[in-house]
């Protein structure tokens, strides 16, 4: 895992495309979650030296944010109050497998504070952003776990808000 860096204008920066775009279609924290995904973005953009189209318009945002080398990938977040270890899991909703992505990475944002449960959650006060890994689309649902919504994960106890494929951290890969 890598550690990225972040300063104080790239949460700004993520705040405020997180308030113009509001709750979107199929997202499992209603719109709760706009902030850490957009940062995570930023972050990762600048760590990759990469072109983000996430805020772009046309079709193409919808299934993927950032552009490297010609390859389309698409960033999934987890915020979490511990930095990630790992045994910890990074999570595909059911209703992302239509994007049109090559490859995912997977970022986690450490938070100081988190108020409430599951998907109602809020965080604050970012502490670190980890660049966890990478997996193709293809080799990631061939390996991933299936989760039904409402499972419990034996594991952790963790109730499953949506249909979702999770993998740990240690299976993905060091680059794209």
């Amino acid at each position: 895992m890598i550690k990225l860096n972040f300063d104080r204008s790239m949460i700004d920066e993520a705040i405020k495309k997180a308030e113009e775009l509001g709750s979107i279609n199929n997202s499992i924290t209603s719109g709760r979650g706009n902030l850490a995904g957009y940062l995570a973005e930023i972050a990762l953009t600048k760590h990759l030296g990469c072109k983000n189209i996430s805020c772009d318009k046309g079709r193409d945002k919808y299934d993927y944010d950032l552009i490297k080398d010609g390859r389309k990938i698409d960033v999934k977040t987890k915020r979490r109050t511990v930095d990630p270890k790992p045994f910890f899991e990074v999570s595909i909703a059911g209703t992302s497998k239509h994007q049109k992505t090559d490859t995912y990475a997977f970022i986690s944002i450490t938070f100081k504070e988190k108020r409430g449960m599951g998907s109602q959650a809020q965080y604050y006060g970012v502490e670190s952003i980890w660049l966890c890994g990478f997996m193709s689309k293809e080799d990631y649902f061939d390996k991933a776990i299936f989760w039904k919504k409402g499972a419990v994960d034996p594991s952790n106890g963790f109730k499953v808000h949506a249909d979702m494929y999770n993998m740990p951290i240690s299976s993905l890969g060091e680059s794209i």
